[in-house]
């Protein structure tokens, strides 16, 4: 799995520019699943064809390949680079990192002088060298976007750090889980969609929703913990298991799909928790809700320090949402 986040992670893919990834996943997915196709967005789609009969679902497992990062949206006659978001990236963490835009340029993100620490999107610029306005115009363009720059780094025992570890984790659950099923066929007919702009809009998993139709709709996505410093109290901490969603502030999940998700995890001996969550959203909701809608659920990937560029995780959690994922494709629902 640490090979395999060095990889994706060393991947840009701004919300809405996925390109590289896209063409990434699909050769990495390819060789474990009977089809595979790149709709218009540029979301990845594998199908694995279940052995059950007449009773086998459709169960769409999504994962989404973009990442928190920055849109230029003027170049000042001093040859500063002005931006905006796209997504939530975390200012504080932002400040003063190094960045890498779309075609190879790269700066760093600076406060202005005298800004006293009020970090906003009119405080903030990025330093690419250059001379003046029509220099910077030469590296950079009007509505280029940018990410601060990759790492991932291994830290005490299963414990791995750094950007965008959101949602490259779910993808790589999703890779390690195509190669479990390939050797021991799930019951169920199995679809594994990589998705694009799931940080701005969730457009890429609305269309892959409305595409497949699925009975049964399961995001792979990260969460917040209750186990940093100051933290607002909440059970779910890195090291305890596969997070099983109750609901977030978007999605209040199938009750029958997650008492299904504890009985499997309690039958196969896979480690888990429950998470109760009253920020953020997945693109379980497209699923819930496009055409006649579908029974939702999310696991989650429990992490520290969200869209920073200190994003911590544990692998052991992560190799227990795989788990989770091949022991319901097989499950008869």
């Amino acid at each position: 799995m640490f090979e395999l986040m060095q990889k994706l992670c060393g991947v840009l893919a701004p919300s809405g520019r996925e390109y590289a990834m896209t063409e990434t996943v699909k050769e990495m997915l390819t060789p474990f699943v009977d089809e595979v196709k790149v709709d218009v967005l540029g979301n990845v789609v594998g199908k694995i064809c279940g052995t059950g009969g007449e009773e086998k679902k459709k169960i769409l497992y999504l994962a989404h390949m973009d990442e928190v990062g920055f849109m230029v949206t003027y170049i000042e006659s001093n040859g500063y680079i002005r931006f905006t978001n796209m997504g939530g990236p975390n200012l504080v963490s932002a400040a003063y990192q190094e960045v890498i835009f779309e075609y190879g340029t790269r700066g760093h993100i600076v406060p202005h002088t005298g800004s006293d620490g009020n970090l906003n999107y009119s405080t903030m610029v990025v330093d690419i060298g250059a001379k003046d306005k029509e220099d910077a115009k030469k590296y950079v363009k009007l509505g280029e976007c940018f990410s601060a720059l990759p790492h991932v780094t291994k830290l005490a025992g299963t414990m791995i750090g750094g950007r965008p570890l959101d949602d490259r984790i779910g993808c790589v659950i999703l890779l390690e889980a195509a190669k479990a099923m390939k050797e021991a066929r799930p019951y169920n007919d199995i679809y594994l969609a990589f998705t694009v702009q799931e940080e701005t809009t969730a457009n890429g998993a609305t269309v892959s929703a409305f595409d497949i139709r699925p009975d049964i709709g399961i995001a792979l996505d990260v969460c917040g913990t209750g186990d940093t410093i100051g933290a607002v109290p909440m059970e779910t901490r890195c090291g305890d298991g596969a997070a099983i969603l109750i609901r977030d502030s978007t999605l209040v999940a199938d009750r029958e799909l997650v008492n299904t998700m504890f009985a499997v995890a309690e039958e196969k001996g896979i480690r888990y928790q429950t998470e109760v969550y009253t920020h953020g959203g997945t693109d379980a909701v497209p699923m819930q809700k496009v055409a006649l809608g579908a029974k939702a659920g999310v696991i989650s990937i429990p992490m520290r320090y969200l869209h920073t560029s200190a994003e911590v995780l544990d692998l052991a959690d992560a190799q227990a949402c795989c788990e989770l994922v091949v022991a319901l494709s097989s499950h008869s629902f």
